[in-house]
């Protein structure tokens, strides 16, 4: 009987050990999968509405842009140039803990999912759209207009209505002199860098462009989270603080900005529009639901090496499960 203790408690023991030895393998084989090959991330905003919706969660496929470049109107995510308290604040409890095997350098940033739409020596420009389209959609013959430009339209009850100020504002995007095929069917808003080349000086430094800001004609278009509806706002010195205090952008400024010729890279042309040329080492990124999109137009470009990934699956939640 005491050998059949014995070979019981030997067994009990041994398929312990194969656990703990599978549980570490496991561990280790999942950390290695997940610094090199695989991440995940949660989509805290609208910024890339339809085409990804609020709370998504996705995988991230790492191994591609190891050995390419990402392509122009490629769907990119990669890691902030500045620290995004209020993106670390919406963070759940797995993706803090995932978010603890990435670089040291990235601690404390959080990712961002956006199109790429400059790289290295390109030369954007937003152009408005002008009257033709205003006049093709009243005779339905633009199809897929984005939710937020219908959201504009539906603001004024009618295009009609919509004053000439916000029409100018809808653009689309040039990239050295075209629109390339990529875009052939997306609008933007021409707002922030495209609108005054000092912007990003205004949020890393408001104060010192106090006067600047007080007697700039930029405003904005957005959706008040409380009520839904659309409101036209001229920002103010205390929305340039609060977005330097959010962003930490007084820090990114210094370290990444400020090593630039920002001058000779942003300008305005001689039809009044602005020129944003890419330097070389960085992108530049917007999301598709321009409306309600915080990216390179407000913050500026995006070091090469922050890159992370391309979006490869939804895992969440499962009714639309599958490929992006």
């Amino acid at each position: 009987m005491s050998l059949l203790k014995e070979a019981t408690k030997k067994k009990i023991k041994d398929e312990t050990l194969d656990w703990i030895y599978a549980i570490i393998y496991a561990l280790i084989f999942g950390t290695i999968i997940r610094l090199y090959v695989f991440e995940t991330m949660m989509v805290p905003t609208p910024s890339m509405v339809p085409t990804i919706q609020v709370y998504d969660r996705l995988f991230v496929e790492k191994v591609t842009y190891e050995f390419a470049e990402p392509n122009r109107g490629s769907i990119v995510v990669f890691w902030t140039p500045f620290v995004d308290i209020r993106a670390q604040q919406q963070l759940r409890a797995f993706d803090r803990f995932m978010d603890f095997f990435a670089p040291a350098k990235f601690e404390g940033h959080v990712k961002y999912v956006k199109r790429l739409v400059g790289k290295p020596g390109d030369t954007l420009r937003l152009v408005p759209v002008g009257e033709t389209f205003w006049e093709d959609i009243k005779n339905d013959e633009i199809q897929n207009i984005p939710n937020w430009l219908n959201s504009i339209i539906n603001y004024y009850e009618s295009i009609d209505y919509i004053p000439p100020e916000i029409k100018n504002k809808v653009s689309r995007l040039e990239i050295n002199g075209e629109i390339l095929p990529e875009f052939e069917n997306i609008y933007y808003l021409r707002d922030a860098i495209f609108e005054d080349p000092k912007f990003f000086d205004y949020i890393a430094y408001p104060e010192k462009y106090s006067y600047q800001i007080a007697t700039s004609d930029l405003f904005f278009m957005y959706i008040d989270n409380f009520t839904g509806r659309l409101i036209p706002a001229k920002p103010t010195i205390e929305w340039y603080k609060q977005m330097r205090d959010t962003l930490l952008f007084t820090d990114f400024y210094e370290s990444e900005l400020s090593k630039l010729d920002l001058p000779t890279l942003i300008y305005k042309d001689e039809e009044g529009l602005v020129n944003v040329k890419i330097p070389e080492g960085y992108y530049f990124f917007m999301g598709d639901n321009t409306l309600e999109s915080q990216d390179s137009r407000f913050f500026g470009f995006v070091p090469i090496e922050n890159v992370i990934g391309t979006t490869f699956l939804r895992i969440y939640p499962f009714d639309r499960f599958g490929k992006i």
